[in-house]
């Protein structure tokens, strides 16, 4: 498990080895007499990472391979030392060819399949490219002069190319960094960011306003530095994250409580936001193991308990009150399947009005807006019903 403290060099490699799992093992597959599965663990790791290192790191085969051999035998696995260095010889002067999209981007085969036929080739060979990325650190500032008091010390800010004043920087990151420590900034990827200002767009900012599942926290805060609410609270069902909410907030108003049975007044809200609990698919570039551990019944099993969250949403609004629904997973399933019968007494809220211009959205079945990942974001979709007057 990566840590704080660990180094930028070994942040790159855990997360590098992990998105480019299956194609490293596809390029070792060739040099192994049994299937890299059967290895023990930490032959296996230190495989993937020399693989790594050469193929997309840059480093010399020799002193790759060199180094992963000394790593072999301080794990205590000496034994497997002449394998290892037999392996990383053949594998840095080539391994199999990835001639299948899966395997050039390192995706499982079955989601591959998934989102090929739900948007077309073209889209998810493109979607899987960009996931492969690391994500940079975007932020927005708390007050015009957070940003400006880095920029004097010499930091070039770089503008997000259609997310409202989401900033990130090339070569001033420790300043950047240090603003975030002081709390002048919030590091939030833009996807993350377009949610709260599309719920603040819908609501035009005012009224009574309810994130139901807030934590870590960056929606809420970002919705309360753009509108002028009357009442706006934040909720999250562990105790423990509503308390680090409420720090974060600062003192802002706070419940712990499952969304689906929301401790608050029904029919007395003008906005909900449900930014719900799902499979995560348009979050890859930030968290490569998710492809690994996810299947598809996962994404029908979260699918399943968005429902519940759905309803007590929906029954919480005020009438011409708006519930906004979003998901950080690009599936169908947890998305428009939701909102493609509208519920007795709602109507669909379009989202073209609510969007930055440049911002690249398809419209779902049921009306919403879905981004896939992509070099300037994770992936996400949106959508909205509002209850009739």
């Amino acid at each position: 498990m990566l840590e704080r403290e660990d180094s930028p060099g070994v942040r790159a490699r855990v997360l590098g080895v992990l998105r480019w799992q299956r194609a490293l093992d596809h390029s070792l597959k060739p040099f192994l007499k049994q299937s890299i599965a059967r290895l023990d663990p930490e032959v296996r790791a230190v495989l993937r990472m020399g693989c790594f290192e050469v193929h997309h790191l840059g480093v010399p085969a020799p002193v790759a391979t060199d180094s992963m051999i000394r790593l072999t035998r301080r794990l205590g696995k000496s034994s497997a030392a002449g394998m290892v260095n037999a392996v990383l010889r053949r594998a840095a002067a080539g391994g199999a060819v990835a001639a299948t999209p899966d395997l050039r981007w390192s995706h499982p085969e079955w989601l591959w399949r998934r989102w090929s036929e739900s948007f077309g080739a073209a889209a998810a060979e493109g979607a899987m490219a960009a996931a492969q990325e690391p994500a940079p650190p975007w932020v927005w500032f708390v007050h015009d002069r957070s940003k400006s008091d880095p920029e004097a010390s010499g930091a070039i800010f770089e503008p997000h190319p259609w997310c409202p004043d989401a900033w990130t920087t090339a070569d001033g990151r420790p300043e950047l960094m240090e603003r975030v420590r002081q709390g002048g900034a919030v590091v939030q990827d833009p996807s993350s960011q377009m949610v709260a200002r599309i719920a603040v767009s819908v609501a035009d900012g005012r009224g009574r306003a309810a994130d139901l599942c807030a934590a870590p926290g960056g929606k809420t805060a970002l919705m309360r530095k753009l509108g002028r609410w009357d009442v706006l609270i934040a909720g999250d069902r562990s105790p423990a994250k509503a308390i680090r909410l409420r720090r974060r907030l600062g003192g802002a108003a706070v419940v712990a409580g499952d969304a689906g049975r929301p401790a608050l007044c029904p029919g007395a809200w003008d906005l909900v936001l449900l930014d719900a609990p799902c499979s995560g698919t348009g979050t890859f570039r930030r968290h490569p193991e998710l492809k690994w551990r996810l299947t598809p019944e996962a994404i029908a099993e979260a699918a399943e308990k968005q429902r519940p969250l759905i309803a007590a949403a929906l029954d919480l609004l005020a009438p011409g009150g708006a519930v906004v629904y979003a998901t950080c997973s690009v599936e169908p399933e947890e998305n428009e399947a939701h909102f493609r019968d509208r519920a007795a007494g709602f109507k669909r809220v379009p989202l073209d009005d609510h969007l930055p211009t440049g911002t690249p959205w398809t419209e779902t079945a049921a009306g919403g807006a879905r981004i896939l990942p992509h070099e300037h974001g994770d992936g996400f979709t949106v959508h909205a019903l509002r209850r009739r007057v």
